[in-house]
């Protein structure tokens, strides 16, 4: 089974803290439907016509700018190309400043069943620091217009940590939020990644980020709104209510198979990671040559797999410590047994059952946590396989498909 996730580049103003690669000029629109369908059809050829699709992804970028015919083709090249017999989740990324609403109709009609919809905030001020393309008023209006259309798996993006946000601002958001009958939640504390409009805000010094307290402050307080209404935390960023956690990203975090399609996406196939060019010229001239435009491919080694299971099974629904370390061959299974023995003592972790899951505040610092217990196991089973040499971490890029990591 495989996820499909296909990666949107055109914006209508690129945000000035969204490090995914996206582009104002939609001049291309065309040429890149072209390739993208050439791109399914190579892959195709590779990883299996009748390979079956358990979830598809569309991302981006502002996937909803695109118009109903031109996202009709992309999904009729999807059919064409894997067998969607066992498809079960089908989400679109929405704007409200793109007035998708108007392709609801569309949208359930071609199979898609969850709309993640990016707000980022209620307040009017955040949003315009943000430089979102709508304003408060058009974003609640599309949460209820895709809610009464009958759409009943709805996502809604929030950011906090947004610099001059106040504890008042954040409640508003929450309390907004809160007033829609929807099930998922995805809360971004703001991250100032490298080459944003933010970023370089920041080293000049005319941003100023709120401190660790207050991002802190904010992530317990969003923890208790959401979990007062029902909502479940699954993983660092997500929140759901009963059997609407989302299964294309839950395929991402328990390293299950899925392929990326377009500029800069990436996929994981049979422990390999590979990701395309982060460049829509680039990538369309090398499909015309029938060429997959694959930039750069890893395979990971056994180090570089029990990195994975550990670091992405403590950000989503936990791990089995003890079991992997008997597969991992370590034999200081006390010591492990010792670390997870503070990490419930310090009210990070639940160990249930064998099972060990990140409480809200082992989530906010779960990449320590996962250090931590690297710390133990790796060195141990180097010494077991005769090893000496330091541990080859994946490039952290490859986690990069939207919504895998912070947007």
């Amino acid at each position: 089974m495989l996820g499909v996730y296909v990666h949107i580049p055109f914006c209508e103003r690129k945000c000035n803290y969204c490090d995914f690669y996206s582009i104002e000029n939609d001049s291309q629109t065309d040429e890149f439907i072209k390739s993208l369908c050439k791109e399914m059809s190579l892959s195709s050829e590779v990883y299996g016509k009748n390979n079956p699709v358990e979830t598809i992804f569309f991302g981006g970028g502002t996937p909803s700018k695109l118009k109903p015919e031109q996202l009709a083709t992309i999904i009729n090249c999807i059919d064409k190309n894997f067998n969607l017999s066992n498809l079960t989740e089908f989400t679109i990324e929405c704007n409200p400043g793109t007035d998708f609403v108007r392709n609801l109709p569309f949208y359930k009609d071609v199979g898609i069943n969850r709309i993640s919809i990016g707000v980022q905030s209620f307040v009017d001020k955040e949003l315009r620091y943000l430089e979102r393309i709508h304003n408060a008023k058009e974003a609640k209006c599309s949460i209820q217009k895709t809610l009464d259309f009958g759409f009943d798996n709805v996502n809604v993006d929030i950011i906090f940590s947004i610099p001059n946000q106040t504890n008042n601002s954040l409640v508003y958001t929450l309390e907004q939020l809160l007033s829609f009958d929807i099930q998922h939640i995805s809360a971004y504390s703001l991250i100032y990644e490298k080459g944003t409009k933010l970023y370089k805000g920041l080293q000049k010094g005319t941003v100023k980020p709120l401190s660790e307290e207050q991002d802190y402050a904010f992530y317990k307080m969003i923890n208790a709104y959401l979990s007062s209404a029902g909502f479940q935390q699954y993983e660092v960023s997500n929140y759901a209510k009963e059997s609407r956690r989302c299964r294309h990203n839950l395929r991402y975090w328990s390293r299950k198979e899925y392929l990326g399609f377009g500029p800069s996406a990436h996929s994981f196939y049979k422990e390999r990671r590979f990701w395309n060019y982060r460049s829509i010229n680039r990538y369309i001239s090398l499909l015309k040559k029938e060429t997959l435009p694959v930039e750069d491919s890893e395979v990971l080694d056994f180090e570089q797999q029990i990195y994975e299971n550990i670091m992405l099974g403590l950000r989503s629904t936990g791990i089995y410590p003890l079991l992997m370390a008997i597969d991992y061959e370590v034999e200081a299974l006390h010591s492990v047994r010792n670390l997870l023995d503070i990490w419930e003592s310090k009210g990070l972790a639940v160990y249930e059952n064998a099972k060990l899951r990140l409480t809200n505040d082992g989530y906010f610092i779960c990449d320590k946590l996962t250090l931590d217990l690297l710390d133990i196991i790796l060195p141990e089973y180097r010494r077991n396989k005769l090893m000496s040499i330091e541990p080859t971490v994946p490039n952290a890029n490859v986690y990069n498909n939207r919504n895998f990591t912070q947007t």
